[in-house]
């Protein structure tokens, strides 16, 4: 083999060796954003989400995102982080994972969203308009309050159903001792090993959806509107 030969196989290897990395993908736009933050900087209408991305609110703020067919709305003082996921419709698949605060989604397919919350996992029951709203309220304590079409709920390999118009306190990993009287109580719905249903009622829903409209946004029914 000559020297050219030589050289010409290093540089091949050398070639097939350095690979260009692969630009993270794009989920979506952000369609409003008021004291919001992407990452450590601020963030405007218009800018492109990308998987990995974290968006935070300031006190007062909104964020609302188009994401494929969802809409997410992040109310004042709250952190989510958007990734995409395999297994969607159309081999596309958006999960948010909240972090801090309330989270606002419409979609109208199942397999376009999951909202993840201290692991555990909040998605549209089937086809067809869904909407609902997520809060931390604390390191075990979640608020779901299913505004339209029904939800299911999974946590450690256990689930439930919430129909549309419910509102229910989650507490994640409940004692043993001190769940015996809510479980008696009309109030508490569903207890497992895993969590407990406790409703909320009609007042700490509408509460809910109020504590998000701090702006005079457009009502999230439909992901056909920004």
């Amino acid at each position: 083999m000559t020297l050219r030969s030589l050289l010409t196989l290093q540089i091949a290897f050398l070639l097939a060796g350095t690979s260009t990395p692969t630009p993270p993908e794009v989920l979506g736009v952000v369609v409003l954003a008021d004291r919001a933050r992407l990452n450590n900087g601020a963030v405007s209408e218009g800018a492109t989400v990308y998987d990995g991305d974290n968006f935070s609110t300031e006190e007062g703020g909104a964020l609302r995102l188009r994401c494929n067919a969802a809409l997410l709305e992040l109310a004042e003082k709250s952190v989510a982080l958007v990734h995409h996921a395999g297994g969607g419709a159309q081999g596309l698949q958006t999960q948010a994972e909240l972090l801090q605060g309330t989270l606002v989604f419409s979609v109208a397919q199942a397999a376009e969203l999951e909202i993840e919350a201290r692991a555990a996992r909040i998605r549209p029951a089937g086809n067809g308009r869904t909407a609902a709203l997520v809060s931390v309220i604390g390191p075990k304590k979640l608020h779901i309050y299913a505004r339209r079409g029904t939800v299911l709920f999974s946590y450690r390999g256990e689930g439930a159903t919430i129909t549309e118009g419910e509102s229910y306190e989650v507490i994640l990993d409940p004692p043993e001792d001190s769940s015996g009287k809510k479980q008696t109580t009309p109030s508490a719905r569903r207890r497992s090993k895993a969590f407990l249903l406790i409703a909320a009622g009609a007042g700490a829903a509408a509460a809910a959806v109020l504590g998000y409209k701090n702006h005079e946004h457009k009502d999230m029914e439909s992901p056909d509107r920004p």
